[in-house]
């Protein structure tokens, strides 16, 4: 007989934020289990869903609409969410290690314990000819694409310019049709396909209708020839051709990445192999999807599976948490294939029947706009009412200085033969799940109250609270990371660490005790009547995180935050010392009309 777990004694980490994934992160939304804490790792908060790709490159469709908000879903399950790629797992010691971005705070490793895993990280393109030309994108990650837009929009927004696609799959078609549209008649579109559209089983019915159509849009096409070599002005044909390029896309099949061959994980062409219930052979407790797989019965990879795919991990992952045995996964042999033209036409194709219209692209848009829209709604039976955390949940100042009869600075200060020493203590619970950035956060939130006194920091001791669970491998890798983030923060602000004290509870946080020094003390309410107010940075970060809290979806935002967050500000208060700067304070849990009210003494 199955027990129910209690607490969080299990935990199930899902690497990547692929289609399957993504639904299973939806499921627990919905349904949590209890007793499992979910653990997402994704590199960024976002992930572009492929299916509104092509429109969005057409002008069909907003970046809103394209992106599916990772980090509010996993709010709303619940979940710890670790930006983060995958390095390689150790399904024999059931670990996991993940490489986290530069912006995060610097190139480090994380080494996470897992019970249950699925593997869902997507494949890279393959490196299947030289290239040196700087304008040679490939279509996959789709998140990198995005990033070229810019300069791809640049170098094509003249007449006469040329971009060949490479690559004649559905992914191939529908781009021809979007960089058209994107791009107008004034410039060349050229389509290289390897083989005919009839080898492709997926687009043979629709073979003649898709040649008509690029007739009829004016993108030109060669195929059954392959490319060797894409050089610094074009492409190079097999036959010795070449055909001048200004901008190569390229949307030829993808490869396994490379963390599969470090893991030692069984394969197939390089792919994973899995049995019938997407686990890995072997290995009971490891799933994997995707286009990184290699099924019994071997499918095209394309979207369409994927979310197959995490239909049926919803389902059969559930069934295995609670100690049952799903059914096998039974993918599907034929699909329905849709093909945006960018015009507000579209192709469709199954079995040996292919039609178009603008019937079909208004079915491609009501099912692509059902499923995007069901991550990116607030809607939640797992809703929490919204508090605020972090530096917001400080009592308001004007209590403190009520109870205490005192009026408070950013630090205390000891006048001292040669200067003034600081001290200060901050805290912070977990506005956002990742134990590495609240420990890092923490310490950098800490330090701007020596910062904003005009010191120099140099030394902290460390308070983590981390959450309480049943299993201690959990509460190991959570002190781990909170500890690797306080590390960083201090070798990136250079200040050492001196010591601290642990505890594990309900309501994890990082206190940090920051000590410091300068010649002289700037204090925050030596404000005069017509001085100039000077900012150093963005506000706003208390705005975006009560609408993460909320479910909202601007995952997006808080990346961007992230990425300026951590940056010292010890140089803006330098300056600010050297200009003989009378009044300083650093802007947090109260805001800029609170910190105002207080540097003009609560007038």
């Amino acid at each position: 007989m199955h027990r129910e777990q209690s607490g969080n004694d299990q935990s199930l980490v899902l690497i990547g934020a692929g289609h399957a994934n993504i639904l299973v992160i939806r499921r627990f939304v919905m349904k949590p289990i209890y007793g499992i804490r979910l653990i997402i790792v994704n590199p960024e908060s976002t992930v572009p869903y492929s299916g509104l790709l092509p429109g969005f490159l057409a002008g069909q469709y907003t970046k809103s609409e394209l992106l599916i908000d990772v980090a509010s879903i996993a709010e709303r399950a619940g979940a710890r969410f670790i930006r983060g790629s995958l390095s390689s797992i150790d399904t024999n010691r059931k670990t996991i290690e993940i490489d986290r971005s530069e912006w995060i705070g610097g190139q480090s490793t994380t080494s996470l314990h897992y019970d249950y895993a699925c593997l869902n990280t997507g494949a890279v393109p393959a490196s299947s000819f030289l290239s040196k030309h700087p304008h040679r994108y490939y279509v996959k990650p789709i998140r990198e694409l995005l990033g070229a837009l810019p300069q791809i929009d640049m170098v094509m927004n003249h007449p006469g310019r040329r971009l060949v696609i490479i690559g004649g799959g559905a992914a191939g078609v529908e781009l021809a049709f979007a960089f058209r549209q994107r791009f107008g008649e004034a410039v060349e579109v050229l389509i290289v396909a390897k083989h005919p559209f009839e080898n492709d089983p997926g687009l043979k019915p629709a073979a003649g209708i898709i040649r008509r159509a690029f007739d009829d849009n004016k993108i030109n096409r060669i195929e059954g020839s392959s490319i060797i070599e894409v050089d610094q002005t074009g492409v190079i044909f097999a036959d010795g051709k070449h055909v001048k390029a200004d901008v190569v896309c390229v949307a030829t099949p993808v490869i396994a990445p490379d963390w599969i061959k470090r893991s030692g994980i069984e394969t197939e062409a390089g792919f994973i192999k899995v049995d019938s219930h997407l686990r890995i052979p072997g290995v009971k407790n490891v799933f994997a999807a995707g286009d990184i797989i290699s099924l019994p019965d071997q499918r095209a990879r394309s979207g369409v599976m994927a979310v197959r795919a995490g239909q049926y991990l919803t389902q059969a992952l559930w069934s295995w948490l609670r100690g049952g045995y799903p059914a096998p996964f039974k993918p599907q042999k034929n699909w329905l294939t849709l093909l945006n033209q960018g015009n507000g036409s579209a192709v469709a194709c199954k079995y040996q029947l292919a039609v178009e219209g603008r019937w079909v692209f208004s079915l491609k848009d009501r099912i692509d706009r059902k499923f995007i829209n069901s991550f990116n709604s607030s809607a939640s039976s797992n809703e929490k009412s919204m508090r605020c955390e972090g530096c917001a949940a400080k009592i308001p100042g004007h209590v403190i200085e009520r109870i205490l009869d005192t009026a408070f600075e950013d630090a205390t200060v000891d006048i001292q033969p040669g200067g003034a020493r600081f001290r200060s203590v901050d805290a912070l619970t977990y506005f956002i799940d990742d134990p590495y950035l609240m420990g890092y956060l923490s310490l950098r939130h800490a330090i701007s109250d020596i910062w904003a006194m005009g010191g120099t920091p140099s030394s902290a001791l460390a308070l983590v609270g981390i959450e309480r669970a049943g299993n201690p491998k959990l509460e190991h890798d959570e002190f781990q990371q909170c500890i690797q983030g306080i590390q960083a923060a201090a070798s990136a602000y250079q200040i050492k660490i001196s010591g601290g004290h642990s505890m594990s509870l309900d309501q994890p946080f990082v206190a940090m005790t920051v000590e410091g020094q300068a010649d002289r003390s700037i204090s925050k309410k030596g404000v005069h009547c017509g001085d100039l107010i000077w900012m150093t940075g963005p506000i706003g970060s208390g705005v975006l995180l009560a609408a993460l809290k909320s479910g909202l979806p601007v995952g997006e935002a808080i990346d961007a935050w992230l990425k300026k967050a951590k940056c010292s500000l010890f140089k803006a208060s330098q300056i600010a010392v050297a200009l003989d700067a009378h009044a300083m304070t650093d802007v947090t849990g109260f805001g800029l009309a609170g910190h105002l009210r207080e540097m003009l003494g609560g007038n």
